[in-house]
Parts: C-alpha cells; sequence; structure tokens
C-alpha cells in the first residue's frame, strides 16, 4: 500500500498537473497550426524579431522552391541546431542558455520535405513539469528546488538545452550543449535519450568535436565550471569511447572549440574563466581576465606530452579548420580581442601560424570585415584547406543596430590569394553556411552551401543552396519553409549516400 501523500507533496502534484494541463492544451493549439510563437514576449534582442523562439512543431512535404531548381542527385538531411526556450526565462545570456530546436530539411529526387523538434532533455522535462522556466542564466546560476527533479533525474542549478550543435558519428545523430551531456536524437528527430558512447555513462561533450581524415576517429573536448581541468575523448568510428587525456589550465576556463590537425590536438585557450566568487557577488560567473595570458598547448596525438605556448591573450569561439605545413601548424579562426556575450570588438578572420619547435605563434588578419561562424568543406578537415566560407553584415540589411550574431551576406575566402567574394541577400538575414559535397567530390569547392534565410518584411524564412564554387551567383535553388526558422547556431549536412 502507498504511504498517504503529504501537503506538499500533493500542492506540488496540484501546480504540476495544472501547469500540464495548460501546456498540453498550448501544444495541442501548436500541433494544429493556432500557435507558432511561444506565448511571450521579452525585451532581450535575443529574444525577439526572428530570435523569437517557435513552438509549433511541423512536419511539411513538398516545399515549394520559389528559385531555381534542387539537384536531382542531391540526397540527405541538413539539420540545425539552436537555442529555443520554450518557458520565459528567469535570466537569458545569448548564445549560452536555450532549449534545443532542431529544425531539419530533408532532401530526394529533387524535393524537400521539412521537420521541427524540441531536444527533450531532462531539463526540459522538469520545466515542462513545473509549467515555467525554472533554471537561471548560464552565468548567473540560481538555485532549483531540488524537489522539482524526480527520483534518478540529477538536480542541477544550470540547464542542458542540447541546443548548440547536431553531429552524425558512429551511425548516431547527436545533439550537443556546451560542455556537458548530450542527447542522442533518430533521424525524424526523436529525443532518443542521453548518449553513452558505448560506457555506462553519459559522455559529456563540446558544441564543436572534430573528426580525423584518416582513420574517422571523433575527438571529443570536456572542460568545467568547476575544475581547471580539460578532457579530450577519443571515439572511433563506430561511436565507441577509446580514452581520454587531460591538460590542466591555470583556472576553470571556457573552449567552445579546438583544432585537429593529422598529428595533434591544438588547445587556444583564452582567459574567460568561471568565478564562482563573481556569481555569488551578483556578476557573471564568466570574467575576462588577461592577466592570465593566452595558453596554447599542442597535444600529440601519438600521446606524447603537451608542448605548451603563451602569448598575449584574445578569445575564440569558431576555428574554421587547421592544419600542418610543413613543420608548422596553420590555424583559420575568427578572433575576438577580448571574451564578451553582447557588445565587444568586432570579431574578424585571422590566420595563426603555430612553430613547436620555437614555442611561438604569429596571427595574420586578412580583412576588418565582422564576421563570426566560419565553415571549410569538412571533408578535409584537419587537412589543407583554401576556401572559408562565413557570414558577415553589410548596409543592405534594412536593421538599425541588428543585435550580435545577425548577418545578411556570405563570404568565400580564399586564403592563398586574400580575396574576398561574396553573395549579399540584402534586407534578408542569414545563418551559418554548412558545406554540401557534390555527389562524386572533386575539388575542394565542389558543393553547395546551405544556409537558413529570413526575411523580415515578411518574416518568413527560406532554405538556400548556393554553388560554393561561385557562390556570388543566383542561388542554386530557394525551398520556402512552412513556418518562421528562428536564428539559431550550427548544423551540418548528412548525406544518404
Amino acid at each position: 500500500m502507498s504511504p498517504p501523500l503529504t501537503r506538499r507533496a500533493f500542492h506540488r502534484m496540484t501546480l504540476c498537473g495544472a501547469a500540464l494541463i495548460g501546456s498540453h492544451a498550448l501544444w495541442r493549439q501548436a500541433r494544429a497550426g493556432e500557435v507558432a510563437d511561444v506565448p511571450w514576449t521579452d525585451n532581450d534582442p535575443h529574444l525577439s524579431g526572428n530570435f523569437l523562439p517557435v513552438l509549433r512543431e511541423v512536419d511539411a512535404r513538398d516545399l515549394p522552391v520559389i528559385s531555381g531548381k534542387i539537384p536531382a542527385d542531391l540526397r540527405g538531411v541538413y539539420m540545425r541546431n539552436g537555442p529555443n526556450p520554450e518557458f520565459k526565462p528567469i535570466g537569458y545570456t545569448y548564445p549560452l542558455d536555450g532549449d534545443g530546436m532542431i529544425h531539419a530539411v530533408y532532401i530526394q529526387d529533387g524535393k524537400a520535405r521539412y521537420r521541427n523538434r524540441f531536444v527533450k532533455t531532462e531539463s526540459l522535462m522538469v520545466e515542462r513539469r513545473a509549467g515555467r522556466a525554472v533554471f537561471g542564466s548560464f552565468t548567473h546560476p540560481g538555485p532549483v528546488d531540488p524537489s522539482l527533479f524526480l527520483p534518478g533525474e540529477v538536480p542541477s542549478r544550470i540547464k542542458n538545452g542540447a541546443f548548440v550543435n547536431i553531429i552524425q558519428h558512429g551511425g548516431r545523430l547527436i545533439a550537443l550543449n556546451e560542455a556537458t551531456t548530450s542527447y542522442e536524437i533518430s533521424a525524424e528527430l526523436d529525443t532518443l535519450g542521453l548518449w553513452t558512447a558505448g560506457g555506462s555513462e553519459p559522455l559529456r561533450l563540446g558544441a564543436h568535436n572534430r573528426r580525423h581524415p584518416r582513420t574517422g576517429d571523433l575527438y571529443a573536448l570536456e572542460y568545467s565550471w568547476r575544475t581547471p581541468t580539460v578532457k579530450f575523448h577519443r571515439i572511433n568510428s563506430s561511436g565507441l569511447l577509446m580514452n581520454t587525456r587531460s591538460v590542466e589550465l591555470p583556472m576553470p576556463t571556457m573552449i567552445h572549440d579546438f583544432v585537429l590537425t593529422e598529428h595533434y590536438l591544438v588547445l587556444i585557450a583564452g582567459p574567460a574563466v568561471f568565478d564562482v566568487q563573481a556569481a555569488k557577488a551578483g556578476q557573471s560567473m564568466l570574467q575576462w581576465r588577461p592577466d592570465i595570458g593566452m595558453r596554447i598547448a599542442l597535444l600529440p596525438l601519438d600521446g606524447g606530452a603537451p608542448n605548451w605556448i603563451e602569448g598575449e591573450p584574445f578569445f575564440v569561439f569558431h576555428f574554421a579548420n587547421g592544419f600542418e605545413r610543413g613543420q608548422q601548424i596553420v590555424v583559420d579562426y575568427v578572433q575576438h580581442d577580448k571574451f564578451a556575450l553582447t557588445h565587444g570588438p568586432t570579431p574578424t578572420f585571422k590566420r595563426m601560424t603555430i612553430d613547436p619547435a620555437q614555442r611561438s605563434f604569429k596571427v595574420a588578419g586578412f580583412s576588418n570585415e565582422v564576421t563570426e561562424f566560419p565553415r571549410v568543406n569538412h571533408l578535409r578537415e584537419a587537412l589543407p584547406t583554401r576556401f572559408v566560407y562565413m557570414p558577415t553584415l553589410t548596409s543592405s540589411l534594412n536593421e538599425a543596430n541588428p543585435p550580435t550574431a545577425v548577418f545578411n551576406t556570405v563570404l568565400k575566402l580564399d586564403t592563398e590569394t586574400g580575396r574576398y567574394t561574396r553573395h549579399d541577400f540584402g534586407n534578408h538575414i542569414v545563418g551559418e553556411a554548412a558545406f554540401v559535397p557534390k555527389p562524386g567530390g572533386g575539388q575542394e569547392d565542389n558543393g553547395y552551401l546551405v544556409a537558413f534565410t529570413y526575411d523580415p518584411e515578411r518574416q518568413a524564412s527560406n532554405l538556400v543552396l548556393l554553388d560554393a564554387g561561385r557562390i556570388e551567383e543566383p542561388p542554386v535553388a530557394v525551398i520556402e519553409m512552412p513556418q518562421r526558422v528562428p536564428q539559431g547556431l550550427h548544423g551540418n549536412w548528412i548525406s544518404s549516400s
């Protein structure tokens, strides 16, 4: 016989039940097409406009191709993840907070279909049961009532939204957060559960993880806000964890991305550090400490000791690629002169050349155009690459003082000549452009670029395919989306061949 309910437990069940009834009604309306956006507003520029989250989960076939033509031999799916908080946040710091929402466009036989789904993380399930947001921001975490968690769930102050990226490895689709547990997703975007990489416990992964071009092994990053230890996991091509190695930094440090070459892991750690005492004083838990300096570790893949290099500090969110050229290591990346989440110095594209023997590096720039989210042909990751694709902002966007991470033009940089070509979308916003190899391979730029665009006047979204070899030409295809696709973060093309 079950024990009687306490007054607190009964009250909690009543509140959760009411919230669930309201939430279920709202979800039913969303599925019926009556509700598209979340039923709340916020003055944060990264929670309004095209950053406003969507609630509706849609399935749509035979999407209209309003310009050009989908290549008949193109088969696969473009999946893109992004922060999409379902409930109005208690605190919000872009791009470190949110709920994962994956938008997928499946292409086959010259046709396209669309599907989007929330990543049903444990954190989202906690909030759905509560009927409200319960977690603070990543930079300003707050206490969370332990009674909101069910038996078997791990109480946490920081939300895992699994919203930053989605990759395929070892036949699995994995939705990634920022250096925490990740979630396995089905091909139709159902959440299957925490990913363990063949082990007994969920594996903690960074938002960006890199695949070795020769072995197919995935090298994954794990850092923590609690300790200065950074871990690198090697996961074989079947998706099984093989080994883990660690390096120590002066303080717990945020490291969003790293570099892989044929023979090295390259850790470039700017001094964006976690300071719990600052958080207790009401400041951001993430602090910029330039007195610590820049720390670069070259970790030989054969297990040799790391080679440490120090230098003047800057911060990197995203690397385009890294590769070896003779005895040197070349790293292409976007440089922020310091860590800032809102209105920091303009990020620009740079090339770092590292001399391991001299334990030194030098940096050269290509232009002063604002940019982020650089991508290369992913089939050549860790190998020498010539072309980098990235968005920028031009005066043809008719929006005064747009929020950070808003772009309207795609650039193609030839790193050998320094020449840029571009596709300016005018008064349309464009996100990160992922590379889509053409069937049969060939030259490095023999493929397409795929990205979501947004028309502020129509408040509508498209998926655009550009020819990666000639991005300045009209799009190969423009596919109309059945609903607005909010600004997101990272996505990838997953081939069906």
